[in-house]
């Protein structure tokens, strides 16, 4: 690709995009879909301007800053790290769950199909890896990331793809000389970033954010910010775990500084991130989608049938062990089933290594398109039926609370509706604020959906 020629790419992709979105979202469905498939009309399988998906090549490398402002931004505005760390037994259960089931079966499917052991072992953990990214856009989307299943999802996607990513890292090593110790290095590293993380939020983020306000420089913060971001998905890749791993860890740490929180600051990180790299983000996962190389046999159909209903499985029955509310199930089970675009790049890594054969990379890449197109559209209808259920619940409870006090006294009956009105309109105030600060549509329901949702929550963890 020509130096300049990249401006082009950048230039159409973010056109392109933009108009297909446009008109998803008017057909009802989730709008960053049009960002996919403007990926897949210019990547190779179409007009090739997006000729190559190289994780090295420039335009993935401008995308992948995409992924680490999306996973920045949901640590840093979307989810507090108080109320994420008040889950962890439920997202514990919901992330082992998503691991050992997908797991399980892929080595059945392997084995069965005469696959060796080292090949069956990489085919259950490639299927144990989530596609965060597509999930917390339509969670986003929908203004229901910050909710109690939100919180759940994002915290049993973290779980899969740590335990997954160290587990595909590590499998070769047990068959070379040697691998006990390159195994235990691997963990150890894996623990080094989360202590460092850790001693950085407890003892270095008040002197940086004290450093930073005596700072001349204009957009100090931003820079400062931004600078700790990219060092930080860096370091998290290095050690074997994917990037946003780390955009997501700091995003969190710096958003419990009250200063580094400021209004300013959000609306500088939103403006670029969902402006140019973020959609860029999802064009090169479209891009990626080689149409050209899907073939369908036993083994591929299998593959995608059974993995897919794996991992859907996993989630619906986790959540009801966590003590999940019923009707959340079928939103963690399709939350759990989009494959990692990541995984594109280890499936062919473990081809070149000699550890699966190309059908493996070919029935991952058939899973990895059905599962993010599909999942988008299956979610959102989930949410609405959990969203829809509960308002009626509510209503319900309303109007038997509102005849019960009619019957007692009318006059009481009006006060106390003029109470509830007017704390009504105090929740959808505090809604519209919230939704305001993040950047994301929403209707004045919102706030107290998502104040009943970490109630929730509290009461489940416990």
């Amino acid at each position: 690709m020509a130096s300049l020629e990249i401006f082009l790419v950048i230039g159409v992709s973010l056109l392109l995009s933009l108009v297909l979105s446009e008109a998803i979202e008017r057909l009802g469905e989730p709008g960053f879909l049009g960002e996919i498939l403007a990926g897949v009309i210019l990547g190779p399988s179409v007009a090739m301007l997006i000729s190559s998906t190289a994780e090295n090549s420039p335009f993935i490398l401008i995308a992948t800053i995409g992924g680490l402002l999306l996973f920045f931004d949901v640590g840093y505005q979307q989810i507090d790290l108080s109320d994420l760390l008040a889950a962890f037994r439920p997202v514990l259960i919901i992330g082992l769950s998503g691991v050992f089931l997908p797991f399980i079966v892929g080595y059945i499917i392997g084995s069965y199909f005469g696959q060796g052991l080292e090949s069956s072992l990489y085919l259950g953990l490639i299927l144990s890896v989530t596609s965060v990214s597509i999930v917390v856009r339509t969670l986003l989307s929908l203004d229901k990331l910050d909710t109690q299943y939100g919180r759940w999802i994002l915290g049993a996607s973290v779980v899969d793809d740590v335990v997954g990513l160290l587990g595909i890292s590590i499998l070769p090593l047990f068959f070379v000389a040697g691998g006990t110790m390159g195994t235990i290095s691997a963990l150890g590293l894996a623990a080094l970033f989360f202590v460092v993380a850790a001693i950085f939020y407890r003892f270095l983020l008040d002197p940086v954010s004290d450093l930073l306000s005596k700072s001349e420089v204009g957009m100090s913060d931003f820079i400062g910010i931004l600078g700790l971001l990219f060092i930080f998905g860096y370091a998290s890749d290095a050690v074997d775990l994917s990037y946003f791993i780390g955009a997501l860890t700091i995003g969190l740490v710096v958003s419990t500084n009250k200063r580094l929180e400021g209004k300013s600051l959000q609306s500088d990180v939103y403006g670029i991130a969902y402006g140019v790299f973020i959609p860029l983000y999802f064009v090169a996962i479209g891009a990626r989608m080689k149409l050209a190389a899907l073939t369908v046999n036993e083994f591929i159909l299998v593959f995608a049938v059974f993995g897919l209903l794996s991992n859907f499985i996993a989630g619906y029955v986790g959540n009801i062990i966590a003590g999940g509310r019923r009707e959340h199930s079928l939103i963690l089970g399709f939350a759990l089933l989009p494959r990692s675009e990541s995984g594109i790049a280890i499936v062919s890594l473990g081809v070149a290594q000699g550890i699966v054969g190309n059908q493996i990379f070919v029935a991952y890449l058939v899973v990895f398109v059905i599962s993010v197109l599909l999942t988008p559209s299956l979610l959102k209808r989930a949410v609405e039926r959990a969203e829809a259920k509960k308002s009626k619940e509510k209503g319900s409870g309303t109007a038997g609370g509102s005849s019960d006090a009619d019957s007692s006294s009318g006059s009481n009956g009006s006060n106390s509706g003029n109470s509830s009105g007017s704390g009504g309109t105090s929740d959808s105030s505090d809604s519209s604020g919230s939704s305001s600060s993040s950047g994301s549509s929403s209707d004045g329901s919102s706030g107290s959906d998502s104040s009943s949702d970490s109630s929730d929550s509290s009461d489940s963890s416990s």
